[in-house]
C-alpha cells in the first residue's frame, strides 16, 4: 500500500469513524447526566413554537452574548456566521459544481463565478473573526490563565484551513470537478486518487486533524448548544432527579415531572 492511497483513502475513514463515534459518545454522556435541580427556575417559553423560537434566538442572533460586550458579540457572530456559511457553501458547491444558481435563471458560467464570490466573502468574513479572536486569547491576561493548549490548537487549525482555502481560491488551480470527484468517491465507497495540489492536500489534512480533534474539544459547543437549549426550554417533562439515598455524594434516583412553572396570571392572582 503506497502513501498516496493509504493517507488519500484510508486515514479519512479511520478519522471519520473516530470523529462519529466521539460526537455519539459525548452526547450519550450528556444525555444521562442527573438533573439534581429544577430547570423551571426562571420563566421559559410555554409552547413548542416558543421554544423553537428562544433556541433559534440563541443560535443565530447570540442573544446570551449580547447582553455582555457588543464588539465581542459581533466578532463572534461574524466568525460563527461566516464559518455555517462556508460549510453549507462547501456542500452545495461541490455536489452542484458551482451550478447551484443556475436554478434562478443565470448561467452556468455566471452561476460558477457568483459562488467564486460568495465563497471568497464568507472566507474574508470568517478570517476577520478567526483573527480578533486568536489575538484576544494571547493579549488578554485573564484569556491567558483560562485557555490551554488545546484551545490555541483549534484556532491555528482554524487559520491555517481558512488560510489554506484561500490560497487555493485565489492561486491554485483546483476545480469543482477535481473535489467532487475525490469526495464523492469517499461517500460512495469507491475511493479514487485526490488531487494532486499540494494546496488541497494541506486543507483537507489539517480539515481531518481538526475533525479528529473535535469530539474531545470545545468546539462541541455547536452540537451542545442545542442539546442544553433544548432541555431548558423544552414546555415539556421539565424533569428532576429526586434523591432517594441519603448519601451527598449520590445522584442515584428516580425521574419525576417537575411542577409546571408558575404563569404570569397566577403569579398575579397570588
Amino acid at each position: 500500500m503506497n502513501m498516496n492511497v493509504f493517507f488519500g483513502w484510508v486515514v479519512p475513514y479511520i478519522i471519520f469513524a473516530i470523529f462519529l463515534r466521539g460526537i455519539v459518545k459525548r452526547m450519550l454522556v450528556w444525555s444521562h447526566v442527573p438533573v439534581p435541580f429544577k430547570l423551571t427556575v426562571f420563566f421559559g417559553p410555554q409552547t413548542m413554537r416558543g421554544a423553537y423560537a428562544d433556541l433559534a434566538k440563541e443560535t443565530i442572533g447570540f442573544r446570551s452574548l449580547w447582553r455582555g460586550k457588543k464588539g465581542l458579540w459581533f466578532i463572534s457572530w461574524l466568525f460563527h456566521i461566516s464559518l455555517a456559511s462556508i460549510l453549507i457553501g462547501h456542500i452545495v458547491g461541490i455536489a452542484f459544481l458551482g451550478q447551484q444558481f443556475t436554478i434562478f435563471g443565470v448561467s452556468a458560467e455566471q452561476s460558477e463565478r457568483l459562488s467564486v464570490m460568495l465563497g471568497t466573502y464568507a472566507g474574508v468574513a470568517f478570517l476577520i473573526g478567526v483573527m480578533p479572536l486568536f489575538i484576544r486569547r494571547l493579549v488578554s491576561k485573564k484569556m491567558r490563565f483560562i485557555s490551554n493548549f488545546g484551545d490555541y490548537l483549534v484556532l491555528i487549525l482554524l487559520l491555517g484551513i481558512a488560510g489554506s482555502g484561500m490560497y487555493m481560491r485565489w492561486f491554485d488551480n483546483v476545480t469543482y470537478l477535481e473535489v467532487a470527484i475525490y469526495l464523492k468517491g469517499l461517500i460512495s465507497l469507491h475511493p479514487v486518487p485526490p488531487p494532486s495540489s499540494v494546496a488541497f492536500l494541506l486543507h483537507f489534512t489539517l480539515v481531518q486533524l481538526l475533525l479528529l480533534y473535535f469530539p474531545s474539544s470545545k468546539l462541541m459547543h455547536s452540537c451542545g448548544i442545542f442539546f442544553t437549549r433544548w432541555l431548558i426550554t423544552r414546555p415539556y417533562e421539565r424533569q428532576v432527579i429526586i434523591n432517594e439515598r441519603t448519601s451527598s455524594d449520590s445522584f442515584r434516583g428516580k425521574r419525576h415531572k417537575a411542577p409546571e412553572p408558575i404563569s404570569n396570571s397566577d403569579r398575579e392572582a397570588s
